[in-house]
């Protein structure tokens, strides 16, 4: 089974010895090294060519924006994934636009990090047997897909053009068909079980048909609770 090769970049001595911890126990991840500032993550991301760099936010403003767009320039086949940090919206947007793959909200905690991994990498941490799972609707793979995409529930509405009651109903659905105990673990067993595929480009997602009316979208409001962005390396 391959393993995923992995760079922790942190000042938090901390955090990086706790991470060490997690992944050195965890079969499917190999751990290269961590990384204590800017420079280093950008020479070690060079050097030894891990497939994700765990990135918490640096202290300096600007400095993890920065250092994401280095990273996609210098190692464009290494993913980066921003690990919770005192980001705001703004800061989670800006880096996006600068390439990281993927963000775990402040709350996340050791499953949510591997789930997030996992999605980016479903070959390295799927098992080698076939996981029964239940199969999802056409519609629920839909709703999943949306939110493989970082959409919130009022985007996904939107885009299928269902209420976002219905959507919540089909995410509660696939979590009971996947034993799934949030979304970001529904996607990751999802995508491992290819259920549905890694998100790429956006585009729209496919409306009701004839067969009945398309409701009325609601309106916007904030990004649903554990809200959390991952795209294809």
């Amino acid at each position: 089974m391959p393993r995923i090769t992995a760079v922790i970049a942190s000042e938090n001595a901390l955090l990086r010895d706790a991470l060490t911890a997690l992944l050195h126990a965890q079969p499917g991840i190999r751990l290269l090294g961590q990384a204590t500032g800017e420079h280093e993550a950008l020479r070690k991301a060079v050097a030894l060519r891990p497939q994700v760099i765990l990135l918490e936010p640096w202290s300096a403003p600007g400095s993890t924006v920065r250092t994401v767009r280095s990273l996609r320039r210098l190692a464009p086949e290494t993913a980066v994934l921003a690990l919770p940090g005192g980001s705001t919206r703004a800061d989670h947007h800006a880096l996006r636009a600068a390439g990281v793959h993927g963000y775990l909200p402040r709350h996340a905690g050791r499953e949510a990090l591997l789930a997030a991994l996992g999605a980016l990498f479903p070959a390295a941490v799927q098992g080698t047997g076939h996981v029964p799972y239940a199969a999802l609707s056409r519609r629920e793979r839909e709703v999943l897909s949306g939110a493989a995409a970082a959409m919130t529930n009022q985007q996904i509405a939107r885009g299928l053009g269902i209420t976002t009651g219905t959507v919540k109903r089909h995410l509660h659905t696939t979590f009971r068909k996947l034993d799934a105990v949030s979304r970001l673990d529904a996607v990751a067993k999802a995508l491992a079980a290819g259920l549905i595929s890694a998100p790429g480009p956006a585009r729209p997602l496919e409306p009701d048909g004839p067969s009945g009316p398309a409701a009325p979208p609601e309106p916007s409001g904030g990004a649903a609770d554990g809200q959390w962005a991952v795209r294809a390396a």
